[in-house]
């Protein structure tokens, strides 16, 4: 994701470009204004064309998703420029240099870039020496090393400095969803809460109540029947009542899955969830480890995957119930087991759940087998 990082940087910065072009240009025309029109002219015109077409290539946002692709043309980009380096009588060709540097920051480590560097410097100096003065090439070699360096670490601080901010709006993104969880998790067990109140408590004493008066009315006189059959329909009244509401709350608890995943998605900004076909689920255990799962199935998507778009679909397949969360996220070629999907497994091993995470056409689909059931 570092070459994303680079190209957009350098597609916003027009003066970078520029510059680049403005260096590539008038080396160019130093190294050819005084040769005569011929092979020698014509191939050095088209080595300069070959190394800026491929320069201008390797920086554009197109080279994206091809890494072993880009590494080579980039070295045919070196070879080309340490071939123009050795046809120069102007020595000036090796400035060229510092362009091939910028781009290793987008492609290597550290250490891969400096031998890389290095390895150039190297032949650099072996295409300059001619047997004349050895110190004066060396000194004349390691101004290019070190002007490689300097274009390297520029761009290394800016790349590094641009993977820092999208990182922190990931964490961000987490942090809200994860807000965002928490705080219908709490609204929801502040409901279970009281409706378990109503029910053990007040439930409890009202049945006792009107058990008491259902006594008390078979055993008084005639004269105080109808005051104790008021009192005795009041209590069932507020009993039922009490049920009423503890029914509802119930009801509330059965929460709406969907509704709950897009409320999570709209928290996160520039993050899109589309729903596709879905299957009712009855289980409220089941909903709630599944919204778990998708939660984080949502914030690995937004880590490593850099992923913004994502679709919901489930179905019913005999007993088992099937739901993908697809996400237009970049994956690695293996996917490893790591603790995110071993978390979601250890959630759903009471409904003996299997979670895959695979590779498709749209990006990356989280994909969760469990038995269906009802509580």
């Amino acid at each position: 994701m570092l070459k994303s990082f680079f190209s957009e940087l350098f597609n916003k910065d027009w003066l970078l470009h520029l510059s680049a072009l403005i260096t590539w240009f008038l080396v160019s025309f130093i190294s050819v204004h005084d040769i005569g029109f011929g092979v020698e002219f014509t191939l050095k015109v088209l080595g300069f064309i070959v190394f800026y077409a491929l320069f201008f290539y390797l920086v554009s946002t197109e080279s994206i998703g091809n890494e072993r692709r880009n590494r080579t043309l980039l070295s045919v980009q070196i070879i080309v420029l340490l071939l123009l380096i050795t046809y120069d009588k102007y020595n000036i060709s090796a400035i060229l240099l510092v362009l091939t540097a910028t781009q290793l920051a987008t492609m290597f480590t550290r250490k891969q870039a400096f031998t890389i560097m290095l390895a150039t410097t190297v032949a650099h100096f072996i295409v300059e020496y001619n047997g004349g003065a050895f110190f004066h090439d060396v000194i004349h070699v390691l101004i290019f090393f070190m002007l490689q360096i300097f274009g390297y670490s520029a761009i290394e601080s800016v790349v590094r400095e641009a993977k820092s901010k999208e990182e922190l709006a990931v964490i961000n993104q987490e942090l809200l969803a994860t807000r965002f969880m928490l705080k219908e998790t709490s609204k929801r067990k502040e409901r279970l809460r009281i409706s378990r109140n109503l029910h053990d408590a007040i439930g409890h004493q009202l049945t006792a109540l009107s058990l008491n008066l259902e006594v008390a009315s078979h055993k008084v006189s005639d004269e105080f029947k109808p005051m104790l059959q008021q009192n005795l329909q009041q209590a069932k009244t507020l009993l039922s009542d009490v049920r009423d509401v503890v029914k509802e709350m119930r009801q509330q608890e059965q929460f709406d899955l969907v509704a709950t995943l897009q409320g999570l998605v709209k928290q996160l900004p520039d993050c899109h969830l589309d729903i596709g076909n879905t299957s009712n689920i009855q289980s409220l255990s089941l909903k709630q480890q599944l919204i778990f799962c998708l939660q984080e199935g949502i914030s690995n998507a937004l880590r490593h995957g850099k992923a913004n778009q994502f679709t919901l679909e489930s179905e019913k397949k005999n007993s088992h119930l099937v739901v993908t969360l697809i996400n237009n996220g970049t994956t690695e070629s293996s996917v490893t087991f790591g603790s995110g999907l071993t978390g979601m497994q250890e959630r759903l091993a009471d409904f003996n759940g299997q979670v895959e995470l695979l590779s498709n056409a749209q990006g990356c689909m989280l994909k969760i087998e469990v038995e269906d059931c009802y509580d």
